[in-house]
């Protein structure tokens, strides 16, 4: 591998993910508080709007740091790379503030639309001015991934947890304030972590933005607006279509549900990608590229295809434990959503080439295509089957993004990837799960039992069935023998 090792993203990326373990960790622990203290309508108010506030987000340019990593590994002066991290900060803090400030303006407005009544504004201006706040994180954030300082970045998003799980608690249980109270807690937490992070950035990078800079950040990062809002289209159209065929009470329940696919995004995806997203365009100078992005793309699979295969065998008994009987039904979606999230993850790895030849519109295009495969099947079978029929056309959508990016960044900036253990891999995990949807409700430790022995046959599965290579059983053995040789070597 010329000297490359994946020991760098491993390292860093289990920094993350205990990171983002330990907050959905927290977060599933207050799962019983939330399930308690509001009713599925409180949850669908807070699924909607979200809905409406990632709409304002995307106008306001959520994505347009998305080129920060490209830019500054594309520049050869220290100078250069501070200006990009500056201009960046520039821009999607001045943009956020303006979208945040009128839609408390619009509040009334906002409400009618989102909701058929003005009556949830006040809602709306506490969560349009924590999204302007949001916008202190975003290029903060990024600037401690491409220094790769990931132990800085899991304290800053543990932080903001702290913050907003102990207002939480104060907010619902002391003060019985719903939605409203989780809202509140989320404006704090971004303020307080907004400003720490903000003096960080100032340390490293100063406060000189560059022209040449914003020109490229805007260029680069516009496209995203139009794929940011098909994406909207793809994760949250659904809801609508739910409020209108069968009330916001359905609304909280799907977007239970649909929390194990953000679960499966967090813990899974993210912790990956917050060391892959700068690593791959260090890879891409390399003669080797081929066969690395292979190897990661197969690790990045094992790992969110074994999460998914535990929370689609373990979702329905995790719901009767923490959660309460209105709440159960949102088992039923899981194991759709999770396929979901991992075409988009494919989405993800797949743009590298996208960006390699400055193509960005062409992930706007593949992102439209997924949206209106969104709309159209939302319109004809959420009517029809109701929150299944949702998860189906996020399935489907979302896949239909993934083809469409590969095929664009294949012929753009062609990869030899190799399917053949990807392919076995998903064949064993659809194997395990369908066999699942036979087990009845047996008594809870009865299912769990039955559901680890899946589990179990899904372990051995992946062992035997041609989808790793012989070095990577060798130190699967050396892991299981000595942890801490396993570790060395990653270290090494």
């Amino acid at each position: 591998m010329s000297g490359f090792r994946f020991a760098r993203l491993g390292r860093h990326g289990a920094v993350y993910a205990v990171g983002a373990l330990l907050g959905k960790a927290v977060a599933f622990f207050m799962l019983p508080i939330y399930t308690r203290y509001m009713t599925p309508f409180d949850y669908g108010v807070l699924a909607l709007l979200d809905m409406a506030l990632e709409v304002i987000a995307i106008v306001a340019g959520a994505r347009l740091a998305a080129g920060v990593f490209h830019l500054y590994h594309r520049a050869t002066a220290e100078a250069e790379r501070r200006a990009v991290l500056a201009s960046a900060f520039a821009v999607v803090g001045g943009a956020f503030v303006v979208a945040g400030g009128l839609t408390v303006a619009a509040a009334p407005l906002v409400s009618r639309a989102v909701f058929g009544t003005p009556e949830q504004a006040d809602l709306v201006r506490i969560a349009a001015t924590s999204l302007a706040l949001q916008s202190l994180t975003i290029v903060p954030m990024a600037a401690l991934q491409l220094s790769e300082r990931s132990g800085a970045f899991v304290a800053a998003n543990v932080a903001k947890l702290l913050i907003q799980v102990v207002l939480n608690i104060v907010l619902l249980i002391g003060f019985r304030l719903g939605a409203k109270g989780v809202l509140l807690s989320t404006l704090a937490a971004n303020a307080l972590t907004g400003l720490w992070l903000c003096g960080d950035l100032v340390r490293q990078a100063g406060i000189r933005p560059s022209r040449a800079a914003v020109r490229d950040i805007v260029r680069l990062g516009l496209p995203f607006i139009g794929t940011q809002l098909a994406k909207f289209v793809q994760t949250y159209g659904d809801r609508w279509f739910l409020r209108v065929a069968a009330g916001t009470t359905t609304v909280g329940v799907y977007g239970l549900g649909y929390q194990f696919g953000f679960l499966l995004a967090t813990i899974g995806y993210s912790p990956f990608n917050n060391v892959w997203e700068p690593m791959r365009f260090e890879i891409a100078k390399r003669p080797d590229r081929d066969v690395l992005y292979t190897r990661a793309f197969l690790y990045l699979n094992l790992l969110l295809v074994t999460m998914a295969v535990g929370l689609a065998l373990f979702v329905a008994e995790f719901l009767r434990v923490m959660a309460t009987p209105p709440y159960y039904g949102a088992a039923a979606v899981v194991p759709l959503v999770l396929v979901a999230y991992l075409a988009q993850s494919w989405t993800g790895f797949f743009n590298v080439g996208l960006f390699i030849a400055e193509r960005t519109e062409l992930i706007t295009t593949a992102t439209w295509a997924g949206a209106l495969v969104s709309l159209g099947g939302n319109a004809l079978l959420i009517p029809r089957l109701g929150p299944m029929g949702a998860a189906l056309v996020a399935a489907v959508s979302f896949l239909t993004m993934a083809f469409m990016t590969y095929r664009a960044s294949q012929r753009l900036w062609p990869v030899a990837y190799r399917w053949a253990p990807v392919v076995r891999l998903l064949a064993v995990a659809v194997a395990v799960v369908l066999f699942a949807q036979f087990v009845p409700r047996w008594p809870l430790p009865v299912a769990l039992a039955a559901k680890a022995g899946l589990l179990a046959a899904y372990a051995g599965g992946v062992w035997a069935g041609g989808i790793l290579t012989d070095a990577d059983r060798r130190f699967v053995r050396q892991a299981l023998h000595s942890p801490r040789a396993a570790l060395a070597e990653l270290r090494s």
